[in-house]
């Protein structure tokens, strides 16, 4: 017997796993981070950096707090061998 699309049940797709659209220029982000080996977060990150986020905006997209924010901004900068954010688009020859 086949349901109709009314009376299917809903599937659920756990919230991490919900494939999001990426912009053409987050995707060109994300694919020059990848040589970098950046964690998932890291690169999450990395990218709302790029973009120019403020670090409040920041915290509230990844729900984390200041000093995991500032852990990972260190590893972001030691990974790609930067000192400071404005030299990461550089780094990834975005500019």
């Amino acid at each position: 017997m086949k349901m109709s699309l009314e009376e299917a049940p809903e599937q659920s797709v756990p919230q991490g796993r919900r494939s999001k659209k990426l912009s053409r220029a987050e995707l060109r982000i994300r694919l020059r981070l990848e040589p970098f080996n950046l964690t998932k977060k890291e690169t999450e990150i990395a990218v709302f950096l790029v973009e120019g986020l403020e670090r409040n905006e920041i915290l509230l997209r990844c729900d984390i707090t200041n000093n995991t924010l500032k852990t990972h901004i260190r590893r972001i900068y030691r990974k790609l061998a930067v000192r400071k954010k404005s030299e990461i688009a550089s780094r990834l020859a975005l500019t």
